[in-house]
């Protein structure tokens, strides 16, 4: 399986806008350990989880951060079971239906979906070229909840924000297509349940290459346990990629991030309008290209005398 380069772009996309301006914006938020002198910030405890905090309604209010990641990167490479290399660390599968652990492709979508896992055509995966991610890829990462005008948004990796429809009952027209679909939700018993379609079909589920068509439904359940923890799964149903419909979750239940704590940095980083992220339109991603050069011309990218350049075909 020939990840490098994909999980490089991940690395890349999460910190080329990040670096300069968390570093020194960081340090100024630190309390000590600098030449400024002074004790050492410690960083703030998750308070012990309580009841469900709940909205004048009744209903849960999952207003705050919160973050699935688990152990990292890994599952925005391969959704299911994977053993460590190219910088990624092994996990289990995040799929738990079917059983096995294994998406249920079609003979036809397992053929494309191994055809992208193919350093030769990582270029092609979307957020590369600074389009959106998935929604079941934005899971990876922390996120926001916040409650607006009686409907929920929920801001995710690369400030992609989703406004949840708790009021409609009926989707948008079908030729109405959006990267991250048209969200309806609604509550049943303490679990919001957004239901969504009308994709585009352009986006992918992570950088392994999964991915549904524009015909997919997609239904996630957010689950509050307490005050501290929510569960989250997502059902995709697309009879044109899949044999069944299947379902998948986070590497760990998502937990509140605490203001303060190393967490909420990063996930402040990733999630405030205040930070800016950057990525270039048409990006070329030259890590692909090194990729490509290699498999051509059975070499080694060549040093460079030019910091920048790209070295020329032999």
């Amino acid at each position: 399986m020939k990840v490098q380069s994909s999980v490089a772009l991940s690395i890349a996309l999460v910190t080329t806008g990040l670096v300069v301006m968390s570093v020194p914006a960081l340090a100024q938020g630190r309390g000590g350990g600098g030449r400024g002198g002074g004790a050492p910030r410690v960083a703030p405890a998750l308070p012990p989880a309580g009841p469900i905090p709940r909205t004048a309604d009744g209903k849960p209010n999952l207003e705050g951060v919160f973050s699935g990641m688990g152990s990292g990167l890994t599952h925005t490479v391969i959704l299911e079971t994977h053993t460590s290399g190219f910088g990624i660390r092994g996990g289990p599968s995040l799929i738990i239906d079917p059983a096995d652990g294994v998406i249920p492709y079609q003979p036809w979508a397992l053929v494309e979906r191994n055809k992208r896992r193919e350093d030769v055509n990582a270029y092609e995966d979307p957020v590369g070229h600074c389009e959106f991610y998935d929604i079941g890829r934005l899971h990876s990462f922390a996120q926001r909840f916040m409650y607006t005008g009686g409907n929920i948004a929920i801001a995710g990796q690369e400030q992609i924000v989703r406004i949840i429809d708790m009021n409609r009952k009926q989707h948008l027209p079908a030729s109405i297509r959006l990267w991250n679909g048209d969200p309806i939700g609604r509550w049943e018993g303490d679990t919001l349940v957004i239901d969504t379609t009308n994709f585009n079909g352009r986006t992918r589920m992570a950088l392994g290459g999964d991915f549904y068509s524009p015909n997919a439904q997609t239904v996630e359940r957010y689950t509050m346990k307490d005050s501290n923890t929510i569960t989250w799964t997502m059902t995709i149903t697309d009879p044109t990629v899949f044999t069944r419909p299947w379902t998948f979750t986070t590497a760990a239940p998502m937990t509140r991030q605490v203001e303060g704590s190393n967490d909420w940095s990063r996930a402040l980083r990733l999630l405030d309008p205040a930070w800016e992220h950057d990525c270039h339109e048409g990006n070329v991603v030259l890590r692909h290209m090194r990729n490509v050069y290699d498999k051509a011309y059975g070499g080694k990218w060549r040093q460079q005398t030019v910091p920048g350049s790209v070295p020329a075909a032999p």
